[in-house]
């Protein structure tokens, strides 16, 4: 980003999900706004790109605790 504050950054991930209801639509939609609204925002492909390696790394976080869980279950 470039000289704009970081509360500029408005977006308003409730009213995406109240607009809706196919789930599938939904991560398509949601992705799509979310990086319209980096781009807006003046990111760069580099930080782009880390966010989307921020967002995988949650992912593989929650997916290991869950593996961890359903192993932990199966004892």
């Amino acid at each position: 980003m470039q000289n704009k504050a970081v509360d500029e950054i408005v977006f308003n991930f409730d009213a995406i999900v109240v607009q809706r209801s196919d789930p599938e639509a939904l991560a398509v939609n949601l992705a799509r706004q979310f990086y319209q609204q980096m781009r807006k925002q003046d990111f760069d492909q580099k930080q782009v790109l880390r966010v989307a390696s921020e967002l995988v790394g949650c992912l593989t976080e929650n997916l290991e605790e869950y593996r961890k869980k359903i192993l932990n279950q199966k004892e």
